[in-house]
């Protein structure tokens, strides 16, 4: 019982040690020594929320909710671009980190939750330097549900972290798989409630887009900013769908380890 209970806390150490290992080398590989991928990657959302308020002064259309333009575009793109870049940059881990599954300590599934890790750390820095600055800007508390704003924190890296599983297993085996997701990628931005409030929609049309996972992060995570804010968001649709994914990548990777890590 105890050599047993010692044999896995010393694999556990072990595993960590290499989860580690490939936090670091995500992160060198992904900005290098330059400090611009390092800018850029904080900048960037300042710059969609720029262009989505250009075009609302442009076209002069009234406000979706709220009383700042800014604050309800930032909620949406960080509830969006959160979401997707965690998930797309820790499903792309498996194939960066591809020569290193030539090692016996290192399983695919490392490699994805290394690059989860590192994603999530960088989202956590942009989304507090972003709360900050509505605050400064606003002069007022911007997180109005502390602990929703938690779960639904939670909720997005859960959902992220299964479908980057799902994605990193089934797009190995299924190459076409990653064009599906690169040409469905704006339209599910457009139907995500980043630039509208859902719950204003036709019933028919919020009929079709409610099925977006993707929008239910974004209304969870808007939800946690607004006093009266009405959601169209499903806890149980966006949970069920992750832990479908999820278990549906860990079998995958289970049943096809082998061709995963000799794919090229």
């Amino acid at each position: 019982m105890y050599l047993t209970e010692k044999g896995f806390r010393y694999a556990l150490k072990e595993n960590a040690r290499v989860i580690g290992a490939l936090v670091v080398r995500s992160g060198v590989t992904r900005f290098g020594e330059s400090r611009i991928g390092y800018l850029w990657t904080l900048a960037e959302p300042s710059v969609y929320v720029g262009m989505f308020l250009f075009m609302h002064s442009f076209v002069r259309t009234s406000l979706p909710f709220g009383d700042s333009a800014m604050l309800f575009f930032l909620t949406g793109v960080i509830g969006f671009r959160m979401t997707n870049l965690i998930a797309r940059k820790a499903a792309n881990g498996l194939s960066h980190n591809q020569p290193m599954l030539g090692y016996p300590l290192v399983k695919p599934l490392d490699t994805i939750v290394a690059a989860f890790l590192l994603e999530s750390i960088i989202w956590m820095i942009i989304c507090s330097l972003f709360i900050f600055f509505m605050f400064a800007v606003l002069d007022r508390y911007i997180i109005v549900y502390p602990l929703e704003f938690a779960s639904a924190i939670l909720a997005i890296g859960y959902f992220a972290f299964s479908f980057a599983v799902f994605n990193a297993t089934f797009g190995t085996l299924v190459p076409l798989w990653a064009k599906i997701l690169g040409f469905s990628n704006m339209i599910l931005m457009l139907s995500s409630g980043v630039l509208f409030v859902p719950s204003t929609l036709p019933p028919s049309v919020l009929a079709i887009i409610w099925w977006n996972p993707f929008l239910h992060c974004v209304e969870w995570f808007r939800s946690a900013t607004y006093l009266d804010y009405v959601t169209v968001l499903s806890k149980t649709y966006l949970l069920s769908v992750a832990t479908c994914f999820l278990v549906t990548g860990l079998a995958l990777e289970r049943i096809y380890r082998n061709r995963i890590i000799s794919s090229e």
